[in-house]
């Protein structure tokens, strides 16, 4: 016979099991409502109803279909995030830049879904840096390269990503790396 503890950690664990589930469900909902019609008209209700959970299962998940949205693409973004604390970021930004064009054209299902929410790319979740400035010039800097670089690979994509990644990985080193250095800037973390 269980006892009460472990009816309650069996309890805990489908309760955790049914909202991964029910999240998943939203996101697939999302994934297909975005394929079929403007971001801005898809409410929650119609995301609920396609899930096929109710509108409260939605809102225990999610604020909101922009937080939905979000975590969708946060696991492709996490790890463009993660590799801004590589070796190979520091040390080869053109092969950086490489690798990050390749992840890009390889989900761009998921980059379209985050462009189409009208959700900011230099908001935090794409080009979070791990790295502090240590002046308020130094930080203005970076972020003016993280805009350029954010205008690049939008234009880029929006453009039908005709150009290779490694050929964006040589545009974007040359660009921002040139910008780098005429500013004098002797940080590595831009």
């Amino acid at each position: 016979m269980k006892t009460e503890l472990e009816k309650k950690e069996i309890l805990r664990m489908s309760n955790e099991e049914s909202n991964r589930i029910t999240r998943e469900c939203l996101r697939i909902a999302m994934f297909k409502l975005m394929g079929d019609m403007d971001f801005e008209k898809i409410t929650v209700t119609e995301i609920a109803k396609r899930a096929g959970v109710s509108r409260l299962a939605f809102y225990r998940n999610y604020e909101s279909k922009e937080d939905l949205v979000a975590d969708i693409c946060r696991s492709v973004f996490q790890e463009i995030i993660t590799s801004l604390k590589s070796e190979l970021f520091l040390t080869n930004r053109r092969e950086w830049y490489v690798d990050f064009f390749k992840t890009i054209k390889e989900n761009s299902d998921y980059f379209d879904i985050y462009l189409k929410a009208n959700l900011k790319l230099n908001d935090g979740v794409l080009l979070e840096s791990p790295y502090p400035s240590p002046t308020i010039e130094d930080h203005y800097f970076k972020a003016s390269c993280e805009g350029a670089f954010v205008y690049i690979l939008t234009d880029w994509f929006n453009s039908g990503m005709k150009e290779t990644p490694e050929e964006m990985g040589e545009i974007c080193a040359k660009v921002i790396t040139s910008s780098i250095n005429k500013n004098e800037v002797t940080y590595h973390d831009v």
